[in-house]
């Protein structure tokens, strides 16, 4: 009990560390954009959709969770040290530049500064598109409250339909009528999942999840509160929807450098340990999943394989949701088989460095995260992953380009966003 106390205390110090960083770092940051010189207008090209809505967590995330009190945030250097400062959008993205999304808003023909950020949007802009996604957030509400304060998928859903009652209230009947016809056309993007298993399934000592579901059952719980949402978004208009799968997330550099660590495979379910985070006078892990070796693989398959099975499932209810849905058309896209022919072919797109995170600290750049005013490596494009989580912009432009343009059933099903954007 007493050890469980002082890591309380510890886990509440950190909090307080880590949170007084980032405010002072948010505050320089501040200070320095107030004298940045006003972004260059360019000219407008035409969009093929007319409005983009962003849905999901910190792999889309661009700046939602900058003012509430969390650690998933990203509002400070080095994130976003490869961000056009042209483009006149607050830092917050989990990268060291564009994410997917941003990438696939340009592919669609939007200019920069692309789709804001719901918490920092002006009203003029919400009939062009928001980002409501937030780091950690996951499809059930709890997920992530290890890491404080974020959006859940329900809340993202909500605020987009507090934005769908203004825009189609505020017009006379015509209006109202154009507004809804608009936002059947739009592109809504929702990828979420990846932290119901990093910052919930596989965390016995924060959430009880592991304990009251098997792997199957879990990801079915997830799948039904996923498809509640999407029904949501339907009933207010949304009718041309992506659906992102997870990654395998058993590769990234966290879970390697966990992995490989040297120790041997614990023969139960490990503590859910995480990121390990040392101040002075504390150490303290924060997150994780379990650690275990699997058939001596590099990767971590045990989340790998509780990722299948999801993937799977969320593949099976956007085939139902198109049957069932008069007018939707869903697309479903496959981040494993992207995701390993960029580590498979890496020299083909340019990369020499597909086991380690650009910035971060200890084995693979994995055991901690990309830090407050951290150098990261010189040349990102070399690099498939920014920090022990996320994807450099190098390897957001690939994936982007795929789910745009793929050949039917390869990436992208039943095809791909640039089809869609044409129905």
């Amino acid at each position: 009990m007493g050890n469980q106390q002082d890591d309380r205390h510890r886990l509440l110090l950190l909090h307080r560390w880590l949170l007084i960083t980032l405010v002072v770092v948010t505050a320089l940051h501040m200070h320095t954009a107030e004298a940045a010189p006003a972004p260059e207008k360019k000219k407008q090209q035409k969009q093929m959709v007319p409005c983009m809505y962003i849905f999901g967590d910190s792999l889309v995330d661009n700046g939602n969770n900058n003012n509430i009190l969390s650690l998933a945030r990203a509002n400070y250097r080095p994130y976003g040290v490869d961000f056009p400062s042209s483009a006149a959008s607050p830092p917050g993205r989990f990268t060291n530049g564009r994410t997917v999304v941003d990438i696939l808003a340009g592919l669609l023909g939007f200019q920069p500064p692309f789709i804001p950020a719901h918490a920092m949007a002006a009203q003029d802009e919400y009939a062009r598109g928001l980002n409501f996604a937030s780091g950690a957030a996951g499809v059930r509400p709890e997920t992530g409250n290890n890491l404080g304060g974020h959006y859940p998928l329900a809340d993202q859903v909500e605020h987009f339909r507090a934005v769908a009652d203004q825009l189609t209230s505020s017009s006379s009947p015509e209006g109202k009528k154009k507004m809804t016809n608009q936002l059947g056309k739009c592109i809504y993007y929702v990828g979420m999942g990846s932290n119901d298993y990093l910052n919930n399934y596989f965390m016995p000592d924060y959430y009880s999840t592991a304990r009251d579901y098997d792997p199957a059952a879990y990801a079915a719980a997830l799948l039904q509160e996923y498809s509640r949402q999407i029904n949501v978004l339907y009933d207010l208009g949304a009718r041309k929807i992506v659906v992102a799968g997870v990654g395998q997330i058993g590769c990234i550099p966290y879970e390697l450098a966990r992995i490989n660590d040297g120790s041997p495979p614990p023969n139960t379910v490990g503590n859910g340990a995480g990121i390990g985070i040392a101040v002075p006078g504390i150490t303290i892990s924060l997150g994780g999943a379990n650690r275990r070796r699997s058939n001596n693989n590099v990767c971590n398959e045990e989340i790998n394989n509780a990722i299948a099975i999801y993937n799977k499932g969320l593949l099976s209810m956007v085939k139902r949701l198109n049957r069932q849905l008069p007018g939707a058309k869903l697309v479903f896209l496959d981040a494993v088989s992207g995701g390993r022919d960029l580590v498979v072919n890496a020299g083909k797109y340019g990369f020499t460095v597909v086991d380690k995170g650009c910035c971060g600290v200890g084995r693979n750049n994995g055991q901690i995260t990309c830090l407050p005013m951290q150098r990261p490596c010189e040349d990102r494009s070399q690099y498939i992953f920014w920090d022990a989580f996320h994807p450099t912009e190098a390897a957001n432009r690939i994936i982007a380009a795929r789910a745009f343009g793929s050949a039917p059933g390869n990436d992208a099903y039943p095809f791909n966003i640039s089809r869609l954007a044409t129905l």
